[in-house]
């Protein structure tokens, strides 16, 4: 008996240690310890602490709305590209574009989609191809009175006038004929060769002049290099100048998208049209090579235009630029109006925007007369309101050179009186003048 209860004291004594190390372990290994430089531990990942006790203890705040600045808006009138297109809507101009892209087409008003494309409304571009179409492309953003390279656009009528409906009408049309125009000789004609404006509907003229924009506008940047107005955020734009830059990127934007529904061989630039480049290039009567841009373009646009002009068409006749912004040609020097131009004066006597005087208005009264015919039989008629404007309306052109200020012109009342005065014999100047001066007070500038 003594032996088994030695036994049991024994076993209890173990089981009572086994219990104690059990517990002393369990405690232990719970119990947060310091880990000393001397002795170093495996310390828990920082990362995954911040990521559990922020994601149990911090919330995420949501990022703060964007608000979006309205501007006063602007009255446009029914049909316009303003009141067609909702412009009033769209957010400020250079805030949009200040922000990243994500941002600027996730906004609800901006007129651009997710895809960075325009959005388009029915009504809108209905709006904008009426308003686009009627316009002159050599005049499209022109608003500088002094810019003497465009004004006989605005000055002389044409039976078959130059817009960009003209252009779009038929594009593949018009290089059809203009590759048949090359496949004729007598309608090459040759830098030694006189103009011969009789040839004008034989050889296609018009088309030749209608491809030479298309190939300026679609294919040699003619979109980016034209004449617009652009306000910098510094000089704090009004709601107008504000919504106009962005009626202008709408212009822009259309005239893009027309040109990329063009058939793609319609670009000069195609491999398969260098036979084409160098029989325009051999006509060219000047050497454009200067002119080229980066893809050797702009010399063919020049040397269709020119060609254009000495076959008869009278739009291709009214060119004046060697190039830049929206320009392209001499046509002027070639056309049916060429004799009329450099035998009566030089274009710039009266295309610059002088304010009026005595001697200008002697000069030029004789352009209201009704049976005006340059060299060549040629009948010139021009716009006597655009005339009337041009002459007694400001601003007037001043040199970039002139120091002291300028005085105050004459108003046209004062100038006809006095030159009535002068020709007071002469019966054909003073009825001229008189058709000048009832347009001048019809459009009320005669003051």
């Amino acid at each position: 008996m003594k032996t088994d209860r030695q036994a049991i004291v024994w076993v209890s004594a173990g089981a009572l240690g086994l219990l104690t190390l059990v517990v002393v372990f369990f405690v232990s290994f719970n119990t947060p310890r310091s880990i000393s430089a001397e002795s170093p531990g495996v310390l828990p990942d920082p990362t995954m602490i911040a990521t559990t006790s922020l994601a149990a203890e911090v919330p995420s705040s949501p990022l703060p709305e964007l608000v979006v600045p309205r501007l006063p808006p602007v009255d446009y009138s029914p049909g316009s590209i303003g009141a067609a297109c909702k412009v009033n809507e769209f957010p400020p101009y250079h805030w949009y574009y200040d922000l990243d892209a994500e941002t600027r087409r996730s906004l609800e008003n901006s007129p651009y989609d997710s895809t960075g494309d325009w959005k388009e409304i029915k009504e809108c571009e209905a709006a904008l191809e009426r308003h686009i179409y009627a316009i002159n492309p050599y005049l499209w953003g022109v608003q500088d009175e002094n810019t003497r390279k465009i004004r006989s656009f605005t000055l002389i009528d044409i039976d078959n006038p130059l817009t960009f409906e003209r252009l779009f009408t038929d594009p593949l049309g018009d290089f059809a004929r203009v590759q048949e125009v090359f496949a004729r000789p007598e309608c090459q004609l040759r830098q030694d060769a006189d103009s011969n404006w009789n040839l004008n509907e034989t050889c296609h003229a018009e088309s030749i002049f209608n491809y030479a924009l298309i190939m300026w506008f679609c294919y040699d940047d003619g979109v980016s290099n034209r004449t617009r107005q652009y306000y910098w955020e510094e000089d704090n734009p009004t709601p107008e100048q504000d919504r106009a830059m962005w009626l202008q990127r709408m212009e822009n934007n259309w005239v893009r998208r027309k040109c990329e529904t063009l058939d793609p061989n319609l670009d000069l630039q195609a491999p398969m049209h260098t036979e084409l480049r160098q029989q325009i290039l051999a006509l060219q009567v000047h050497d454009y090579e200067h002119y080229e841009n980066a893809k050797g373009m702009k010399s063919l646009d020049m040397a269709l235009v020119e060609l254009a002009a000495r076959l008869g068409d009278d739009a291709a006749a009214l060119t004046q630029s060697h190039g830049g912004p929206g320009f392209v040609g001499q046509g002027y020097k070639y056309g049916p109006l060429a004799g009329w131009f450099t035998d009566v004066f030089h274009p710039t006597e009266l295309f610059i925007k002088h304010p009026p005087s005595v001697e200008r208005i002697r000069q030029l009264v004789p352009l209201f007369a009704n049976n005006l015919v340059a060299n060549g039989g040629k009948a010139i008629k021009f716009d006597h309101e655009a005339l009337v404007q041009h002459f007694c309306v400001p601003p007037y052109y001043t040199s970039i050179y002139d120091k002291d200020p300028v005085p105050e012109p004459p108003s046209c009342r004062e100038i006809v009186n006095e030159l009535r005065q002068e020709l007071h014999d002469n019966q054909t100047f003073l009825d001229l003048i008189a058709t000048f001066e009832e347009v001048a007070m019809r459009l009320d500038v005669y003051e």
